[in-house]
């Protein structure tokens, strides 16, 4: 039986919503399985922090950022600059509802994972990235600061299937 073109392309795009829909969720925290609910006012600060750029979260300019191309920056500043060798500056990130989770220690050290969008002004146009983030954050006189985090480009199963088959080398 031959599905008529509008009803095929429904379906197809679907199964297209289903495929993307399990990527995103594969990325989201097992309910239940951490602690979400320590040091609520903690927590809340640290929800709220959506930018780590953000000057008042930097201790003596004390952190270490490993970009998702694999280099690192020590400190903002050093950042920053890495940015404009690349022809880029820093425009926004935003969340992907559903995919933070913070985790505080002992009530002084806290990570935070996410699934972000990041984009960056060039001047060829906006550069948007897709990062798995882990950002670490200490408590030091009462207040919360970035000092270390890490951003990893996202890949679908099949995108890094194919990165796989790719760089694959057989001995």
């Amino acid at each position: 039986m031959k599905l008529p073109r509008t009803n095929f392309n429904i379906l197809m795009m679907l199964v297209f919503i289903v495929f993307q829909t399990t990527n995103l969720l594969g990325q989201v925290p097992p309910p239940g399985k951490y602690d979400t609910t320590n040091y609520p006012e903690d927590r809340a600060f640290i929800n709220s922090i959506s930018n780590i750029f953000d000057p008042s979260l930097s201790l003596n300019d004390n952190s270490i950022s490993i970009g998702a191309d694999g280099s690192m920056a020590y400190g903002l500043e050093e950042e920053f600059q890495k940015f404009a060798r690349n022809g880029m500056t820093f425009k926004s990130v935003v969340s992907v509802p559903g995919t933070e989770l913070v985790r505080i220690f002992n009530g002084h050290t806290a990570i935070k994972t996410k699934v972000a969008d990041v984009v960056f002004s060039t001047p060829d146009g906006d550069l948007h990235f897709k990062v798995i983030r882990s950002e670490t954050y200490i408590k030091d006189n009462g207040k919360w600061y970035y000092v270390l985090g890490q951003g990893t480009n996202f890949m679908t199963q099949e995108e890094f299937d194919a990165f796989k088959k790719a760089h694959t080398t057989k001995n």
